[in-house]
């Protein structure tokens, strides 16, 4: 992905899609901060006073070629994040796996987003050579499994209790999808 992507959500807003560069760091801080006081949060591991990462870290990973770090802006406000990355790309054997992760602030969600944000990734794989795709979610994160289900990923297997979370157990599903059959 080398330019920005117009997407009109299905609210009627239009958010521009692109990489994510160095001078993205101070937005991008911005945006977590927002979503780990939302709901959403829990249901990616992230919480409030969860460890930052630094600008040189997030930075070496958004300019790596075997990722693809992108954002939603509204203006210049981050609104959602998404990646893929490649797991191991010097290995022999699994080197063409990948995973990916969206998050998005939640009065952004059920906008056609997410959708978005899978196609592109998806789009990005199929250029650079990754046979499969990974992706991992809560059992009662009901819009990404709808989500990554409707965009033809298939559950692969579930780890049960894996995160305590507001007095209940949660199972995570880890999902897949072929990219080349």
């Amino acid at each position: 992905m080398n330019r920005a992507v117009s997407f009109k959500l299905r609210n009627g807003k239009t958010v521009a899609i692109r990489r994510l560069r160095d001078t993205d760091y101070e937005a991008v801080r911005e945006y977590y901060t927002e979503f780990y006081k939302g709901s959403g949060a829990k249901m990616v591991f992230e919480y409030p006073g969860a460890p930052v990462e630094t600008k040189e870290h997030m930075v070496r990973k958004w300019e790596n070629k075997n990722n693809l770090c992108i954002a939603a802006f509204d203006g210049n406000k981050v609104v959602g994040c998404a990646q893929i990355c490649k797991l191991m790309p010097d290995n022999p054997y699994s080197g063409r796996n990948a995973i990916t992760g969206i998050t998005i602030l939640e009065k952004y969600t059920s906008n056609g987003l997410g959708t978005k944000f899978l196609t592109l990734i998806e789009k990005w794989a199929r250029e650079n050579d990754v046979h499969k795709i990974s992706a991992e979610t809560f059992h009662k994160n009901a819009r990404s499994v709808g989500n990554l289900l409707k965009q033809g990923y298939e559950i692969a297997g579930i780890l049960h209790d894996v995160a305590f979370i507001d007095g209940e157990w949660y199972h995570q599903y880890e999902f897949e999808k072929i990219i080349e059959k």
